[in-house]
């Protein structure tokens, strides 16, 4: 074993978003280059608990689940204690997908007690807005981070960021002498089709993503109903959580008298195929105002322009780039921002939107590719000295 990796839930597992397709992306390119590896993951999956035979992340990767039962989004389980330690004790250096769930922390203290060389990705869970929304609201999950997560991570090797914004995160709760290591999540471009132009008449925008404040996606309705053509739809996929939000949501649904369809959660190849029938992909988290947001990257949009749709995207995250780069609009945080893009993308034809198109596909294959921006991670997770510390650590990899 050359790497251990410590995540909360790992593909196929469904229902659990960006960290664990990002797990399962940089395993898979790391093996690619014929790295040996261990992972430990919960098998909590709302389709169903995972057997390890499913996890297909390479002949080199040795998967380890341990049972998943009550608070299943952080990946509890006492079988996590044995498997983790064990990792630890074994690998030469650890890799932690995300901070604060169960095998998470627990890895992270394990590796600080071994005195074991660790990275930690911190996948959002450092977001400045989070972080505020945190210390404002949730005074026992403030005190778990200044007591656990905090601590550990000003031992690890490295802290992996995806975005500026994320790395302004990170220095201001450790500090501006953090460790920190900038490098985007990648992504398989030959996992991807390029669908044709969208056929039939008007603008169809679709958002996949969970229905939550933090993700925007009320405030982005709000928006896109003033400026909405009759032909024009929104299409929405993704899980609820019942509450205020989404009855609000709902009722915005209703006001859009048939302009926008609410799907729930899609399997892979539907999403794909709704993807195939936009114009656009939105991601306007944040816009909400008490959102507390914490999307760090947005793996939905290298996956949009992996299809040839490009996207509009919330200032902040790691896609400011986004309209230089000729691959989409990106709008303030404001209704009035929203609506002046939604108006470009409206008076685009044909022509232009087929280049925003090919720009998105390019940027994926140049700027993205996994295996490449794999070996810039495991080049600073392998370059260490016995006491655990970075021999020498490049502080920003540019990907714009």
């Amino acid at each position: 074993m050359e790497v251990g990796i410590v995540t909360t839930h790992i593909p196929p597992a469904k229902g659990y978003g960006g960290v664990s397709v990002t797990a399962g992306v940089l395993t898979k390119a790391w093996a690619e280059r014929g790295h040996k590896m261990v992972i430990v993951a919960s098998d909590e999956s709302i389709a169903g608990r995972l057997r390890p035979e499913q996890v297909s992340l390479g002949e080199q990767v040795e998967v380890r689940l341990y049972r998943c039962y009550g608070l299943r989004r952080w990946g509890f389980g006492l079988g996590a204690i044995s498997e983790l330690f064990t990792l630890c004790f074994r690998a030469p250096v650890v890799y932690i997908h995300g901070i604060a769930t169960w095998p998470s922390t627990l890895a992270a203290i394990f590796c600080v007690l071994l005195r074991r060389p660790f990275m930690v990705a911190v996948h959002g869970g450092l977001m400045p807005e989070h972080v505020d929304l945190i210390r404002r609201e949730k005074p026992h999950k403030w005190l778990y981070y200044r007591w656990l997560t905090f601590p550990t991570l000003r031992r690890a090797i490295a802290v992996h960021c995806t975005s500026e914004t994320e790395a302004e995160g990170v220095r201001n709760v450790l500090g501006e002498d953090a460790r920190i290591l900038l490098v985007p999540n990648g992504i398989d471009s030959r996992d991807f089709t390029v669908a044709q132009y969208p056929a039939g008449e008007g603008m169809n925008i679709c958002f996949l993503g969970h229905v939550q404040q933090e993700k925007g996606i009320n405030a982005f309705i709000r928006a896109w109903l003033k400026v909405r053509r009759t032909a024009d739809r929104l299409v929405i996929a993704g899980r609820s959580v019942d509450g205020a939000y989404f009855e609000e949501f709902q009722a915005l649904v209703e006001q859009a008298r048939g302009g926008i369809i609410y799907r729930g959660y899609l399997e892979r190849g539907e999403v794909m195929e709704l993807l195939a029938s936009s114009h656009f992909l939105a991601l306007p988290s944040g816009l909400e105002e008490a959102g507390g947001m914490r999307e760090n990257f947005g793996n939905v949009v290298a996956e949009a322009m992996a299809s040839g749709r490009p996207a509009l995207v919330a200032r902040g995250l790691a896609w400011d780039h986004l309209e230089a780069s000729g691959a989409g609009f990106v709008f303030d945080r404001t209704e009035s921002s929203v609506c002046e893009v939604l108006k470009k993308a409206q008076a685009l034809d044909r022509r232009e939107w087929e280049q925003m198109s090919w720009n998105g596909r390019q940027y994926v294959e140049q700027q993205l590719d996994p295996v490449k921006l794999g070996d810039k991670v495991w080049q600073v997770l392998n370059r260490h000295d016995q006491a655990g510390q970075p021999q020498q650590l490049a502080e920003r990899s540019s990907y714009e």
